[in-house]
């Protein structure tokens, strides 16, 4: 059985702005789709057979009360493949950072369930066996939307030929904290994207030059990009977005882990795409 829980909505007011001029029915709407959503990060000891020991989140006093005994819960019951080491199972030790998300039941209930999950520590790894980066100048602030007030994600996901440089890109999702019609939400969404690909096509990367991944032809990495009027996401806290739809280019790596989702990520960094990234997850995050 899942572990999704239900919950008082304590206070989750769905503090989107509201685009000038967006049509009343429609922008209402496109409000019904609002989620709220947290990273929570932590660590994961696998045993031998790949059941979950323990879980141990960090910092668990900054989190609500109730959410480090759901994640707790869930994590349980999830199972991974055995890690190997020399042909032989071993108990394992992996980073996790999970996107928990809220949904509004109406009568000030929410539904709360784990999106997506992301393992292992990829910045961790000697730089040498991993795509780190050399220049990644961020995008300029799109005109339309700083006037229009509007706060978003775009999640890129980049090609990196063998020479460092970027071969493509896409913006494989781009959430919005605004509420307008949908044509509104579109063209923002548009913009975001258009702005961090632009100045993605221009970024260089050290590809690894030993390990697993030293001789692929190329590599595929995931950047989040956020937009934002210099307010930094607090760990703990509930953000509240419109999600867009998922891109997914012929390119993109057909391996991912149950559940995956790229909005799981933690914002900056360089995340390499597909089934590497740490212990390779089983069953449904929701534990059923």
């Amino acid at each position: 059985m899942g572990q999704r829980n239900t919950w008082v909505m304590w206070l989750l007011v769905l503090a989107l702005a509201w685009a000038p001029g967006a049509g009343a029915q429609n922008a209402g709407a496109v409000r019904k789709q609002a989620e709220a959503s947290m990273r929570v990060t932590g660590s994961i000891s696998i045993a031998v057979d790949g059941s979950v020991e323990s879980v141990e989140l960090d910092t668990p006093e900054k989190l609500p009360e109730g959410i480090p005994a759901f994640v707790g819960r869930n994590v349980a019951t999830w199972r991974f493949e055995p890690v190997m080491v020399e042909g032989q199972p071993r108990r394992a030790l992996t980073r996790m950072s999970a996107l928990l998300v809220g949904r509004s039941l109406g009568d000030g209930k929410m539904e709360i369930s784990i999106r997506g999950a992301d393992f292992g520590d990829y910045e961790a790894m000697p730089e040498a066996e991993r795509v780190s980066a050399k220049q990644m100048r961020p995008p300029g602030y799109p005109m339309a939307a700083a006037q229009g007030g509007v706060q978003g994600t775009a999640y890129l996901l980049l090609k990196i030929e063998r020479d460092g440089t970027v071969g493509d890109v896409i913006a494989e999702q781009v959430n919005l904290r605004i509420v307008a019609n949908e044509s509104q939400m579109n063209q923002h969404r548009d913009r975001f994207a258009r702005a961090a690909m632009a100045a993605a096509r221009k970024w260089t990367f050290a590809p690894p030059t030993v390990g697993a991944q030293a001789t692929q032809p190329y590599w595929v990495v995931r950047v989040p990009v956020d937009f934002n009027f210099g307010e930094a996401r607090r760990y703990g806290k509930w953000a509240v977005y419109i999600p867009g739809p998922r891109m997914s280019p012929t390119w993109a790596p057909a391996d991912e882990a149950p559940g995956f989702s790229p909005d799981a990520l933690a914002d900056g960094g360089v995340h390499l795409a597909g089934s590497t990234r740490g212990p390779k997850l089983l069953t449904p995050l929701d534990g059923a």
